[in-house]
């Protein structure tokens, strides 16, 4: 027989397995991800959370379209690409994380240098900097021209530049990954570059292209610095694209594990509430994030279940935080609903609900029902207007009695009869369409 003190100490086992998967996933998740999701401008500057370090110039870094590729990396193609153009007061700005000051910090990118100038010699457009905006550069991924058309790629921890060999072409996309780790004593810290032309690494290489551990150690590491001036950097006039930064505590966590963003949305599908039990009949939508420029193509999307309360939790991943997107609603028979405006996650998190009043929705585009509002539905074709074509085939399901998950099935109890035929028709009657920016 199991005993009582057996059960317990079951009970705390199975307690401390739980806290450790939790605490290691935990630990393997990046600290800061950059797709560059963002839409095609002539600034990164204060958007994504990124900003001038120091006075704010026309020499901008640009974010252009298309993002770079390289197969195999989970931030490959994903959005668009910073752009350096590298010019004599260029731009100098930063992003946050998490500050660290043991261990190692790992830095990944996509590079792809598409022109060195004659007057080029070497420099570079990324690196790492203690938390605080304190301009104590290190772990900087140099650029040394060779000629026209290749360079090598090099590290630099605080004073001088170590380079690997390797020749590099120009219009080729390359992952970077480098590391700096903070070592007891007195600048001996260590900062490590890795190269790949083709794959990504399962496991650290166990031999750098590079290492450098001349010079200061830094005290922390918690700022990303983007730097396009040429006078600090000597890209004279070369153009360079770095794309998809990962930033971690370790080699996996930092190539291979996401970070994930949560939007905790409430929605009410008309047909499928009931205003007299304040309940909704579940089902699956889909949500869009789209840019909040024209044409306003797709960042992101999530599918889920909106529950009997009309939540749903939805996962993205291809997206950052503090940059504004519009929110799409679709679902089987709804009228896609676009929200009121431009949404953030703040802290990989976004929570909006629909149901307090119509003008959540752009253009109130919602009905109400008892206390709350809900998003239209009987666009059974999903051509963004409800009409005589939706009431036909409602008309037809009904008179064939079709029964089951179908889209003509708008109030939700998989059956089509005269209920559905005549939401629809109302719907119909007052014209209801997407209304969108």
């Amino acid at each position: 027989m199991r005993t009582k003190t057996s059960q317990v100490f079951g009970t705390f086992i199975m307690s401390a397995i739980l806290f450790l998967n939790f605490y290691g996933n935990s630990q393997s998740q990046p600290l800061f991800t950059e797709n560059f999701n963002f839409p095609v401008r002539d600034s990164l500057e204060n958007i994504g959370q990124w900003y001038a370090t120091g006075p704010s110039t026309n020499k901008n870094i640009k974010v252009t379209s298309p993002g770079l590729v390289y197969t195999g990396y989970l931030g490959s193609g994903i959005g668009n690409t910073a752009f350096f153009s590298n010019q004599s007061n260029g731009d100098v700005i930063l992003n946050s994380f998490p500050t660290q000051n043991s261990g190692t910090v790992y830095l990944s990118f996509m590079i792809s240098v598409d022109s060195l100038t004659a007057a080029a010699t070497e420099g570079f457009n990324i690196c790492l900097d203690e938390a605080g905006g304190n301009t104590n550069f290190n772990t900087r991924v140099y650029i040394k021209k060779i000629n026209s058309t290749s360079f090598n790629i090099g590290i630099r921890k605080y004073d001088q530049v170590k380079y690997s060999p390797a020749v590099y072409s120009k219009n080729t996309t390359y992952l970077v990954v480098c590391s700096y780790t903070f070592i007891n004593g007195v600048s001996n810290d260590i900062a490590r570059l890795y190269v790949s032309t083709s794959g990504v690494p399962a496991t650290e290489p166990l031999v750098p292209a590079a290492a450098d551990t001349a010079g200061l150690d830094v005290d922390n590491i918690g700022d990303i610095i983007l730097n396009n001036a040429f006078l600090q950097t000597g890209l004279q006039g070369s153009s360079v694209k770095i794309d998809g930064i990962r930033i971690g505590t370790t080699w996996t966590g930092t190539l291979f594990q996401q970070i994930n963003r949560q939007l905790n949305l409430k929605a009410l599908i008309q047909g499928f509430y009931n205003s007299s039990t304040g309940k909704m009949i579940k089902d699956t939508v889909s949500v869009y994030l789209r840019y909040n420029v024209s044409p306003y193509n797709i960042a992101d999307s999530s599918k889920a279940v909106l529950d009997s309360n009309g939540n749903g939790s939805f996962i993205f991943n291809r997206i950052g935080n503090n940059a504004p997107y519009y929110m799409i609603v679709r679902h089987r028979n709804t009228i896609e609903t676009w929200s009121h405006n431009t949404l953030m996650f703040d802290n990989n998190v976004l929570n909006f609900d629909f149901t307090p009043s119509s003008v959540y929705a752009f253009g109130s585009n919602q009905i109400l029902k008892g206390s709350k509002y809900c998003l239209y539905n009987g666009d059974v074709n999903q051509d963004g207007i409800v009409d005589a074509t939706d009431q036909s085939e409602t008309d037809n399901s009904a008179y064939n009695a079709l029964t089951g998950y179908v889209r003509s099935d708008v109030t939700g109890d998989n059956f089509v009869d005269g209920a559905d035929l005549s939401l629809v028709e109302n719907n119909a009657n007052n014209s209801v369409s997407i209304v969108r920016p």
